[in-house]
């Protein structure tokens, strides 16, 4: 069975932007470091996940430190799957990296950044196995299509 985790990293803007706490500013959205589409290995489809068929897209946001470092993971938009949700949001946490933000004095600053992650299974999981045959899986080959743009708020 073949796998695709299709990663579709594109930074949008959230309507009501949140303020700063100093300077009264928006805060400012965040650039990634490298691409995000290597922060979530090919290999991590989760296999109960992909042993019942759950796919979908997460939307998210990452609350970013005035240091580069994620925060925080909120799901904006559930794939109607909580184990793709919370794995989507665990790799962002882990392995996202982002330039640090400054305000308009050009001190750092915390920041946001949304956008999703499409996990898509490329064919559908083998039916249950009866008790009384063994099967092995096939080997999966994930496949990632990282895209990314970044957005500045006005």
């Amino acid at each position: 069975m073949r796998i695709a985790i299709v990663l579709a990293l594109a930074a949008f803007v959230v309507p009501g932007v949140a303020q700063a706490q100093d300077d009264d500013e928006p805060i400012p959205t965040a650039k990634p470091i490298g691409s995000p589409g290597s922060w979530i290995p090919q290999d991590s489809y989760p296999p109960a996940a992909r042993a019942s068929g759950e796919q979908g897209r997460v939307s998210f946001t990452l609350s970013i430190d005035d240091t580069g470092r994620v925060t925080d993971c909120k799901v904006t938009k559930s794939s109607e799957s909580p184990l793709l949700d919370e794995t989507t949001c665990n790799f962002m946490t882990a392995n996202g990296r982002f330039e640090v933000a400054r305000n308009k004095k050009n001190k750092p600053t915390p920041s946001k950044w949304s956008s999703s992650m499409m996990w898509k299974l490329e064919s559908p999981p083998p039916p249950p196995a009866s008790a009384t045959t063994p099967t092995a899986l096939p080997a999966a080959a994930p496949v990632a299509s990282p895209s990314s743009a970044s957005k500045k708020k006005p």
